[in-house]
């Protein structure tokens, strides 16, 4: 959601989480629980129908298709729930050489890793790992595996400062000569000449580990029709 200044954050975030356990609200129920007066509910309403997470039928307000899909992250959004981080971590590799990238940015500045990104929400692992690999290396590759599943954690002082789900991927790539961007210095590495020292040590465990295993993980996708779910159908 995009906001313009903390006061208008809260008010609309309060908006939103009356949609959390009501269908639909009449004008003068979100005023009367967001308690603003009348200009300023509008006003706010006004502002969430432009940014396509309101709809209007009749009397009544509603979350659109683009308003439901905060549900599910809506703590996360507004910082009264922190959760992982799910990562599809993608391991290029050609013959007996792997691509890591120099991170340029926080977390793990200045740290070699393998090419990892967020799974957008239309996206497969598959779709995903492809996307990075292309997007970061400008490689065309051919999606092999999934890995492993890894949760990891970094703390500092006993508190829990970053936390990760991490998908590991395979993709095969045919051509050796990529072309970076601003994501990071690229190299290529032999798999078994990486040092512990030069690299995150959960991508030199996986690498180490993980790299020529699979686990097949269930994708599955559900029907919903007026607020009805049903018709479960696995992907493959």
């Amino acid at each position: 959601m995009r906001y313009s200044g903390s006061l208008v954050k809260k008010e609309r975030e309060q908006i939103f989480e009356l949609f959390l356990n009501h269908e639909k609200l009449k004008f003068n129920e979100i005023e009367k629980a967001v308690n603003v007066k009348s200009n300023m509910a509008a006003y706010h309403i006004e502002k969430m129908i432009e940014e396509g997470l309101l709809g209007k039928k009749g009397l009544y307000y509603y979350l659109t298709k683009k308003g439901e899909q905060y549900i599910p992250i809506f703590e996360h959004i507004i910082g009264e729930e922190l959760s992982p981080t799910p990562v599809v971590l993608v391991s290029i590799v050609k013959d007996d050489k792997i691509l890591l990238i120099k991170r340029n940015k926080r977390p793990y500045k200045d740290y070699w890793s393998m090419i990892g990104g967020k799974i957008k929400l239309d996206e497969t692992f598959e779709k995903t790992s492809l996307r990075l690999v292309k997007n970061k290396t400008n490689l065309n590759g051919e999606f092999k595996s999934i890995n492993a599943v890894f949760h990891e954690q970094v703390t500092e002082e006993q508190t829990i400062k970053h936390s990760f789900i991490l998908f590991f991927t395979k993709v095969e790539v045919q051509n050796e000569e990529f072309k970076e961007s601003k994501a990071g210095k690229l190299q290529w590495f032999k798999i078994e000449e990486i040092k512990e020292k030069e690299i995150i040590p959960s991508d030199y465990w996986l690498i180490k580990n993980k790299l020529n295993s699979k686990v097949k993980i269930e994708s599955a996708e559900m029907k919903e029709k007026n607020g009805k779910i049903s018709e479960l159908r696995f992907k493959d």
